[in-house]
């Protein structure tokens, strides 16, 4: 929708009388086969239970042989599996989908390979591309981005200016090697995270701070839609539609965010003198 202007838009929303929502290649949804579901483990290395069966990756690991390095994500996936009522669907359980991609590895790519897909979306940031047509738009982007595009270049050392138009912003290489630094300073699990958030919001800016605590996951979904936002609250929404893509896209979003959050957290237990 970038570089968009819909004269003609609340014509085109009359005239949609069926949205075909393309179909994800996910596994199908199958009916729960467990009652109860645990967690066990320690020293950094949990696994989850269906009854008394360990969860197994889509390649037959078990979560213990790929370590969950955490109780807190553990425990997370755990609640996925116990949240799911009569059916299992596994496009709704993030957090499991993650961690099996981590413990498989099915692209056989290392963490750099993953920080630099990553960084593939940084040319075409959601908050580096403004409106030309519509001086409003352009106004209300600018409210909205400008903070968190000011607060990344302060913590980058850059200086980055949005763009409009096809082509993407002008990122000088030293800025972009900082950023790559920043992500590889992260474990796979996280960086995993980032990659899963970035790809949702089409954002590495708004993704890097909501990580750093600067915005909410919900505040991040939003200024990533805001354009859409922008349209519909003029020309009014696709019945359901609308609705449907936001709520999917701030849950893969705080899914993500929950990842990296699981995966950098330390605690420490202090034991009192006896």
């Amino acid at each position: 929708m970038r570089g968009l202007w819909w004269p003609v838009a609340h014509q085109l929303l009359k005239q949609t009388a069926r949205v075909t929502l393309p179909r994800r290649f996910l596994p199908e949804a199958r009916r729960r086969f467990y009652k109860n579901v645990t967690v066990a483990g320690n020293g950094g290395i949990y696994e989850v239970n269906l009854d008394l069966h360990k969860l197994k990756t889509p390649k037959g690991h078990t979560l213990q042989a790929g370590h969950i390095p955490n109780y807190g994500l553990a425990l997370a996936v755990a609640q996925e599996w116990a949240a799911s009522k009569d059916k299992i669907v596994p496009s709704l359980m993030h957090l499991t989908g993650l961690s099996y991609t981590v413990i498989d590895n099915p692209n056989h790519e290392t963490k750099w390979d993953t920080v630099h897909k990553t960084l593939e979306y940084l040319d075409t940031d959601t908050l580096l591309f403004r409106e030309e047509q519509s001086e409003e738009l352009n106004t209300l982007q600018a409210k909205e981005w400008d903070p968190i595009l000011a607060w990344f270049n302060q913590k980058f050392d850059a200086d980055i200016k949005p763009c409009a138009g096809l082509f993407g912003a002008d990122i000088p290489d030293p800025v972009r090697e900082t950023i790559r630094r920043y992500l590889l300073s992260y474990d796979v699990w996280a960086v995993n995270g980032f990659l899963y958030g970035v790809e949702a919001l089409k954002s590495v800016i708004l993704t890097i701070a909501a990580a750093e605590r600067k915005i909410t996951a919900e505040k991040a979904a939003f200024l990533s839609r805001l354009e859409l936002e922008y349209q519909t609250s003029h020309w009014g929404s696709v019945e359901w539609a609308h609705d449907l893509d936001k709520q999917e896209v701030t849950a893969r979003f705080s899914a993500a965010l929950l990842f990296i959050h699981f995966n950098t957290w330390q605690a420490t237990t202090k034991h009192k003198a006896k």
